[in-house]
């Protein structure tokens, strides 16, 4: 599992409950491995390190980042580029070239990090739009393993990516992956479109791609809810003691 951030639990079992440790954290409950990413701790440049923290079944590794890439991965070009082009805001965006090359070069960091830890059988599950080119720079180090994306944001239509500067470089890598995720139909038929208008790549069906010595594959795979897991609360809270609240206007 990578994304930019990672959730390690408490002492008490606990996390914090953003949206993609809460969509994520089924999956690593039932499967055994090492979620990656950014340690939220910006460092000096001599002062960067990455470390594994266990927790029950799973491995946690953090890295962290250097105040040059955070200024230019994160705050510039994911934040002012990348979220207003994907939201369709093209008012908002700021672009500038440094930037640019601070998001290639974090995530070409952050795959020589992972590097140190992928072995070859192992299925690498990379989220969101942060790491757009992870598996083009794992591709280059070697790595043959599966490697799927999820997309956790909108996937504006060719109108509006092509207005992102050098996206002609930043998209097709995408197709480093073989299994690219979206929330819902239309994000996935937007790249698709954009592979076949843009990059000109043979399709086998409206959503399988040949890219060069591998089947790129879309899918559209909406984020659910443990609804179990909510049917198991629903039912005790049934039967739970629970005390009436008054409230006074003035506190309504």
């Amino acid at each position: 599992m990578v994304s930019n951030r990672v959730a390690v639990p408490s002492r008490d079992g606990g996390s914090r409950a953003g949206g993609l440790a809460v969509a994520i954290r089924p999956v690593l409950q039932r499967h055994p491995g090492i979620w990656f990413g950014w340690s939220g701790r910006i460092a000096a440049a001599s002062d960067v390190s990455t470390r594994a923290i266990g927790h029950g079944h799973q491995t946690y590794v953090l890295t962290d980042l250097a105040e040059e890439d955070y200024q230019e991965y994160y705050n510039g070009y994911v934040n002012r580029v990348l979220w207003p082009i994907l939201h369709y805001r093209l008012d908002l965006v700021e672009f500038s070239r440094r930037d640019l090359s601070g998001y290639v070069r974090a995530n070409q960091r952050f795959a020589a990090e992972l590097h140190k830890f992928l072995r070859t059988d192992d299925i690498i599950w990379v989220h969101d739009y942060h790491l757009l080119p992870l598996a083009k720079a794992l591709r280059e180090r070697g790595h043959r393993n599966k490697i799927g994306f999820f997309h956790h944001v909108p996937f504006p239509p060719v109108e509006i990516l092509t207005a992102l500067p050098n996206h002609e470089h930043l998209i097709p890598a995408m197709v480093h992956y073989d299994l690219v995720g979206f929330q819902i139909e239309i994000d996935a038929a937007n790249f698709a479109r954009y592979l076949r208008k843009e990059c000109e790549i043979p399709s086998r069906d409206p959503y399988t791609f040949q890219a060069a010595d591998r089947a790129v594959r879309i899918g559209v795979f909406p984020v659910g809810v443990e609804a179990e897991k909510l049917n198991r609360l629903a039912r005790r809270a049934v039967h739970s003691p629970f005390d009436v609240v008054e409230t006074s206007p003035a506190a309504s």
